[in-house]
């Protein structure tokens, strides 16, 4: 059981180098995980309480406290707000709305989240403190103006990623991301595109640079210039030389190969001992309501479950549905890791979240994914494509397409062959992924920001970093001679052979 909740999020900050877990000094250490997302909370919190085991005195700033945290965890308070929830109420209203759409949205996320973290009495205490920190863990979700947070106590940031290597984050260190073979996370492509899908991609990258540069940015830079007036430097170069290094909650296990710089290092079991022929387990993560779902397509989510012959375990975040208790499991919140370590649990029904399918791909549990929105939908197709997984569109979810994903899946013994190669392959790792995690922010530690890792490509703008300006004097200079050659060839041959008219013009001068 230690282990299995160890693993819970161990396996969540994987990175891709093997080194020798090396000690460094007592230090202090802030770290922000100011998303109203407990999911994303723990993932970053567990790491903070291991490195205060250690004995590093750690600052966490979060909307949710630690129970029974180490004596040198401090929790800083966030005040809650209901803005994710309301969102979260609405999602399966919005599931047809355009990604385009989605991605516009996203603008009164980005303000609450920085607003509610910076207007926090208990933050605003801590700016204004005259205490010091010797590193900044920040999780980078849409809230760079916290890099402030570094400028302000002058220490280096380590950035973590709980959306596995999005452009926010390649963007900070200057990692690059070949959009030939590289999806956004935000689309549910695979890297085999092709044509139309790459030009989908190359475009709606570009859409979501431009919208970053001119809704996103500007709300960062006013916060960065309202909290932080006094630094020494700005949200820019924060930007681009402010970030050491990025964990990132994947690993080429999960996602598709892709090129990354060093410095972006990713009374239950009596039930289900009791169920015959196994369990069923289903979740749609720590913010989505189940009760929300059109109820339409709940009844016949509850007709599919109750036909087949394995037992349910179905997080359900109200006491209005009532169900047969010898059938199914209800609870408004379950050891996921725990569950899904049991040998007894045959399929997970999830949203498709990257916290889950690490979790389903650890334990080597197979998915039926009901993506709802963000990467969940590439989640989706990585787990199709690699066959440990089946997607079903939440407009399309009815009784039989989700009876024949749930009998695909459950019937096909290649889905679990897939998934348990596939966890044979995570687990292969030369360093257990929380001491890899650790040795890094401690190196960041021990080499004073480690300063020497930043990329030279934070240094360039678009153009020189594609080399456009390059290619654009290749092309001209090819150009240039290719004229001078056609131009030459023309006065050669005009001197060699001469045109009939002036012949015949010289003939009449002799005659």
């Amino acid at each position: 059981m230690l282990v299995t909740k160890m693993y819970r999020t161990t396996l969540a900050v994987c990175l891709c180098l093997a080194l020798v877990v090396t000690h460094a000094e007592s230090a202090k250490i802030l770290s922000i995980f100011p998303t109203m997302s407990k999911s994303h909370w723990i993932v970053g919190s567990t790491l903070m309480k291991h490195m205060a085991a250690e004995g590093h005195e750690v600052t966490v700033i979060s909307p949710f406290p630690m129970k029974n945290a180490p004596p040198t965890y401090r929790h800083v308070g966030i005040e809650h707000t209901r803005m994710l929830e309301d969102m979260m109420d609405k999602a399966f209203e919005r599931i047809d709305d355009s990604i385009v759409q989605k991605m516009l949205k996203l603008q009164h996320f980005v303000n609450a989240i920085v607003n509610t973290t910076l207007t926090s009495p208990e933050v605003q205490a801590l700016l204004h403190s005259d205490e010091t920190f010797d590193l900044l863990v920040l999780e980078i979700f849409f809230d760079e103006a916290f890099l402030g947070f570094a400028a302000r106590f002058n220490c280096p940031v380590v950035a973590m990623s709980t959306f596995g290597a999005s452009p926010w984050i390649t963007s900070l260190i200057g990692s690059p991301m070949p959009l030939s073979y590289v999806p956004h996370p935000m689309l549910s492509f695979t890297n085999r595109m092709n044509f139309w899908q790459r030009l989908g991609n190359v475009l709606f990258a570009g859409f979501n640079e431009i919208l970053k540069r001119y809704m996103f940015d500007p709300i960062h830079e006013r916060y960065y210039e309202q909290y932080f007036p006094d630094v020494p430097r700005s949200l820019e170069e924060m930007r681009r030389h402010g970030v050491s290094l990025v964990l990132v909650n994947s690993h080429f296990s999960l996602s598709f190969p892709r090129p990354y710089l060093p410095n972006l290092i990713e009374d239950i079991k009596t039930f289900i001992d009791q169920s015959k022929h196994g369990v069923i387990y289903f979740s749609m993560g720590s913010n989505l309501k189940p009760s929300k779902m059109d109820k339409q397509k709940r009844d016949d989510v509850i007709k599919v479950l109750s036909a087949v012959k394995q037992n349910v375990i179905w997080k359900w975040d109200d006491d209005t549905l009532v169900l047969d208790k010898k059938k199914f499991l209800l609870g408004k919140w379950f050891p996921q890791d725990d569950i899904l370590a049991h040998p007894n649990v045959k399929l997970f029904i999830t949203h498709g979240g990257l916290l889950s399918c690490t979790e389903s791909i650890h334990h080597g549990v197979p998915i039926v994914g009901i993506p709802i929105f963000g990467d969940q939908l590439l989640n989706m197709a990585k787990a199709e494509q690699s066959g440990w997984g089946v997607g079903v569109a939440y407009t399309e979810l009815n009784e039989q397409t989700f009876s024949k994903a749930i009998s695909k899946v459950i019937g096909d013994e290649s889905y679990v062959f897939n998934i348990k190669a596939i966890s044979r392959r995570l687990r292969d790792q030369p360093v257990p992924p929380m001491e890899l995690a650790k040795f890094w922010i401690e190196y960041v530690l021990r080499h004073d920001g480690a300063k020497h890792l930043i990329s030279a490509a934070q240094d360039l703008n678009f153009v020189e970093y594609n080399n456009l300006d390059v290619y654009t004097f290749i092309g001209t200079v090819v150009l240039l001679v290719v004229c001078l050659v056609r131009f030459s060839i023309k006065r050669l041959v005009r001197c060699v052979f001469p045109s009939n008219k002036k012949r015949n013009h010289s003939a009449k001068k002799r005659n």
